[in-house]
Protein backbone atom coordinates (compact mmCIF):
# COMPACT_ATOMS: atom_id res chain seq x y z
CA UNK A 1 0.00 0.00 0.00
CA UNK A 2 1.14 3.54 -1.42
CA UNK A 3 -0.18 6.81 0.57
CA UNK A 4 -0.30 10.07 -0.59
CA UNK A 5 -1.01 12.90 1.69
CA UNK A 6 -2.67 16.45 1.26
CA UNK A 7 -3.32 15.65 -2.67
CA UNK A 8 -6.09 18.40 -3.74
CA UNK A 9 -8.53 15.82 -6.21
CA UNK A 10 -11.51 17.57 -8.47
CA UNK A 11 -14.11 14.67 -9.09
CA UNK A 12 -16.21 13.47 -11.55
CA UNK A 13 -19.08 16.46 -10.39
CA UNK A 14 -16.37 18.76 -10.64
CA UNK A 15 -16.06 18.52 -6.93
CA UNK A 16 -12.64 20.24 -5.08
CA UNK A 17 -11.59 18.61 -1.82
CA UNK A 18 -8.14 18.23 0.30
CA UNK A 19 -7.66 14.21 0.31
CA UNK A 20 -5.49 11.15 1.50
CA UNK A 21 -4.81 8.33 -1.51
CA UNK A 22 -4.06 5.06 -0.31
CA UNK A 23 -3.45 2.83 -2.91
CA UNK A 24 -3.88 -0.79 -2.47
CA UNK A 25 -3.55 -3.98 -4.17
CA UNK A 26 -6.73 -3.53 -5.97
CA UNK A 27 -7.94 -0.04 -5.87
CA UNK A 28 -7.49 3.91 -5.19
CA UNK A 29 -9.21 4.62 -1.05
CA UNK A 30 -9.75 8.21 -1.10
CA UNK A 31 -10.58 10.11 2.44
CA UNK A 32 -11.16 13.32 3.39
CA UNK A 33 -11.25 13.89 6.82
CA UNK A 34 -12.34 17.57 7.00
CA UNK A 35 -15.50 16.79 4.95
CA UNK A 36 -16.07 13.26 6.58
CA UNK A 37 -16.32 11.24 3.22
CA UNK A 38 -14.94 8.44 1.27
CA UNK A 39 -15.06 6.78 -2.04
CA UNK A 40 -12.86 4.18 -3.83
CA UNK A 41 -11.67 3.56 -7.27
CA UNK A 42 -11.34 -0.18 -8.28
CA UNK A 43 -8.66 -0.99 -10.77
CA UNK A 44 -11.00 -2.59 -12.94
CA UNK A 45 -12.88 0.94 -13.55
CA UNK A 46 -9.90 2.74 -14.67
CA UNK A 47 -9.70 3.28 -18.25
CA UNK A 48 -6.64 5.60 -18.67
CA UNK A 49 -3.96 7.03 -16.53
CA UNK A 50 -2.34 10.76 -17.87
CA UNK A 51 -0.24 13.05 -16.06
CA UNK A 52 0.41 16.74 -17.27
CA UNK A 53 2.99 19.32 -15.06
CA UNK A 54 0.86 22.12 -13.85
CA UNK A 55 3.55 25.31 -12.09
CA UNK A 56 5.39 23.13 -9.61
CA UNK A 57 2.53 19.94 -8.79
CA UNK A 58 1.64 17.24 -11.19
CA UNK A 59 -1.90 16.60 -12.43
CA UNK A 60 -2.28 12.86 -12.81
CA UNK A 61 -6.12 12.34 -14.78
CA UNK A 62 -7.73 9.19 -14.30
CA UNK A 63 -10.27 8.77 -16.93
CA UNK A 64 -13.17 6.03 -15.50
CA UNK A 65 -15.99 4.64 -16.78
CA UNK A 66 -17.68 6.78 -14.18
CA UNK A 67 -15.87 10.00 -15.38
CA UNK A 68 -12.66 11.80 -15.07
CA UNK A 69 -11.09 12.12 -12.04
CA UNK A 70 -7.87 14.44 -11.12
CA UNK A 71 -5.43 14.93 -8.92
CA UNK A 72 -3.19 17.62 -7.78
CA UNK A 73 0.13 16.63 -5.80
CA UNK A 74 3.56 16.86 -5.74
CA UNK A 75 5.10 13.67 -6.55
CA UNK A 76 2.66 12.44 -9.41
CA UNK A 77 4.67 10.12 -11.55
CA UNK A 78 5.06 8.18 -7.71
CA UNK A 79 0.97 8.35 -7.87
CA UNK A 80 0.72 6.85 -11.22
CA UNK A 81 3.46 4.50 -11.06
CA UNK A 82 1.67 3.35 -7.65
CA UNK A 83 -1.56 2.58 -9.80
CA UNK A 84 0.02 1.03 -13.24
CA UNK A 85 1.92 -1.17 -11.11
CA UNK A 86 -1.20 -2.72 -9.03
CA UNK A 87 -3.54 -2.15 -12.80
CA UNK A 88 -1.10 -3.97 -14.57
CA UNK A 89 0.22 -7.28 -12.05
Amino acid sequence: MVKFQRVTETDEDGEDRLVTLEVTANEIFRTSKAQMWEARIPFAAIVNIEMRRSGSSDRVIAETKHGNVSWMLKEGQSLRDAIDAGRFK
